[in-house]
């Protein structure tokens, strides 16, 4: 099952019916509870077991953010004082006393929510990131709000009450974040009691809130921070700063008389009209989708095994593609260019044939290269893919 079936059961009904335009209630969508993402017992294990760091880590009492320093400790390590560092008796002694432990960016150093968030940002090509709130009884972590994100929630224990609002700011922008003076909810157009396994869809700009009931209650929020027409406006626009005519001075003493500066402002917008027209539209679109896929990282657990298994690859040797490992094709006259997530690798244009099979199969043994090269160079190629972590191993049993 895909990352975002998860979430919505019918994803192709959800992204024609719910998705940027109305909220969703899904009860017992997962029968595990969405425990393989998180369980209580991995919270705890974080929380005592690990070094945790600002900002992985936050406390907030009724809405408001606690003072780091009620509950982190400064360390010494290697010769330097960190003073960002959580405190695990002080963060469970904050619990007992109402505050929500919020985990964040959970799909950097989770492996199970980096597989999953993986999956649902190939799904959706928008980026995803994944907190944590553990709540104690009948406390609320935050008071009504949007986010300028997306969000999936994904109750994995106990249970909490969710109520959402219409928007008082339709799909907020970053730079348009929450705050009181954005307007009232009014009543709400959903109330639902998430239990475990239980899913709730908001969209970006509905207002909610959340309210612990009995007993702890923990969820994942996995927020979809969208690319949206104005970034693409502005990726239109970066070729800009090339017209000398934009990057002249306005006329001294301008602000003493906006006025009179209008009809130039006029003029430019034509100029800017212009120019807009001849923008080759093609390359922004191309540069939007390069951003998005060259910001996503390799996924490269196991890759000490990996590499030592190197230099022992033959032709018999069976080889997958790694779980979300991205691997973007294209040709520019005699090169070949592999953008692999946050890095890209250049050859020669002749290998295309070569990579578009590696990477349209699941699995493949070297030898099966050999109707597109010879045996040393199907080594050499296979054995630089898997050190940029596209390909793995697959050890026979």
């Amino acid at each position: 099952m895909t990352s975002l079936a998860r979430c919505v059961g019918d994803d192709a009904r959800f992204l024609a019916e719910h998705w940027g335009r109305a909220p969703l209630h899904l009860p017992g969508i997962d029968g595990g509870g969405f425990g393989d993402l998180l369980s209580l017992d991995d919270v705890d294990h974080l929380v005592s077991s690990t070094f945790l760091r600002l900002p992985a880590l936050r406390l907030v009492r009724d809405g408001t953010p606690l003072d780091p320093a009620t509950y982190t400790r400064s360390v010494r390590m290697g010769g330097k004082d960190l003073a960002d560092v959580a405190d695990p008796g002080r963060i469970y002694e904050r619990f007992r006393t109402g505050a929500t432990i919020v985990l964040q960016g959970l799909q950097r150093f989770w492996p199970p929510l980096t597989h999953f968030a993986r999956g649902l940002e190939m799904e959706l090509t928008h980026a995803v990131q994944v907190n944590a709130y553990i709540t104690p009884p009948a406390a609320r972590a935050l008071a009504v709000h949007y986010d300028t994100h997306d969000v999936f929630v994904l109750q994995f224990g106990g249970s909490k009450q969710w109520s959402v609002y219409e928007p008082v700011l339709e799909d907020p922008l970053g730079s348009q974040p929450w705050s009181s003076n954005r307007g009232e909810a009014g009543d709400p157009i959903l109330s639902a009691s998430l239990a475990a396994g239980d899913s709730l869809y908001v969209p970006r700009g509905f207002l909610h809130s959340a309210l612990a009931q009995k007993g702890t209650s923990a969820h994942l929020t996995v927020g979809v921070v969208a690319t949206t027409w104005s970034d693409v406006v502005r990726t239109a626009m970066a070729g800009l700063d090339d017209e000398v005519d934009f990057r002249r001075a306005l006329p001294v003493g301008f602000a003493h008389e906006p006025e009179l500066l209008a009809p130039a402002v006029a003029a430019h917008l034509e100029q800017l009209r212009a120019w807009l027209a001849k923008v080759d539209v093609d390359a922004v679109a191309a540069r939007t989708a390069r951003r998005f896929w060259s910001g996503r990282t390799p996924m490269l657990a196991g890759q000490l095994r990996q590499l030592s298994l190197l230099d022992h690859l033959h032709d018999g040797s069976r080889l997958r593609r790694r779980p979300g490992a991205i691997c973007r094709i294209t040709v520019d006259g005699e090169r070949l260019h592999l953008l692999l997530g946050d890095r890209e690798l250049h050859m020669a244009a002749d290998l295309e044939p070569v990579m578009r099979h590696i990477v349209a199969v699941d699995e493949f043994d070297v030898a099966t290269l050999g109707s597109f090269l010879d045996p040393a160079s199907r080594l050499v190629l296979t054995r630089r893919l898997v050190r940029e972590g596209l390909l793995e191993v697959a050890e026979r049993g």
